[in-house]
């Protein structure tokens, strides 16, 4: 009876979490996307179809539950379980919106909700290549950010990003590649015989 009065508690303790965090974090995550200015196409970057799997998955359970509760006649947890609905769709919303990848006039936003390093811009990318996918196709773009030593010298990292590009976003997302990245890694044979080129 005691674990069954300590259950029963962390699940009321988790209803309400659930119920009011969603909401907040599904408000936060839109007016991040929507803050982001010149947005020339925003990549699905779900891993369902583009879409988020997990809050997906959450929803077809609390679903799944609302059938059993109404077989079974037990309204009071047919309510619960539609409240529980609701905070999914609204993780749904916000994971949505953040795990989009808006591609701009200035480079590719990699994260939604993170200030901080966010923005890949063109200029930044030193190479990129891409795999294609039964769905989608992983882009791979290099890069490199400048870190202090101990002391003092700055050294430079190589990274890389990996933006997974939907089928029916591919040829919108290669066309803008196009315009701002293939111009500068063209290679010209003329430049390099004179030693002009620079990737």
């Amino acid at each position: 009876m005691e674990l069954k009065n300590v259950v029963v508690t962390i699940e009321g303790y988790f209803f309400y979490v659930v119920v009011l965090v969603m909401p907040i974090f599904a408000t936060i995550s839109v007016a991040n996307r929507l803050r982001i200015k010149n947005v020339r196409l925003s990549v699905r970057h779900g891993m369902l179809a583009g879409y988020p799997l997990f809050p997906t998955i959450y929803a077809a359970v609390q679903l799944a539950c609302i059938v059993v509760a109404y077989a079974i006649g037990d309204g009071e947890s047919i309510l619960k379980f539609l409240f529980y609905l609701l905070a999914s769709a609204f993780w749904f919303v916000g994971a949505a919106a953040a795990e989009q990848r808006p591609v701009t006039n200035e480079g590719i936003v990699l994260s939604v909700n993170s200030r901080k390093n966010a923005l890949l811009k063109w200029g930044s990318i030193t190479d990129y290549f891409h795999k294609v996918k039964q769905h989608y196709t992983e882009y791979h773009f290099f890069y490199n950010t400048a870190k202090t030593q101990p002391n003092g010298k700055k050294t430079l990292i190589r990274n890389v990003a990996v933006v997974r590009v939907q089928n029916d976003q591919k040829d919108a997302f290669d066309a803008i590649l196009k315009t701002e990245l293939e111009p500068r890694f063209e290679v010209d044979p003329v430049k390099i015989f004179r030693g002009e080129f620079k990737p």
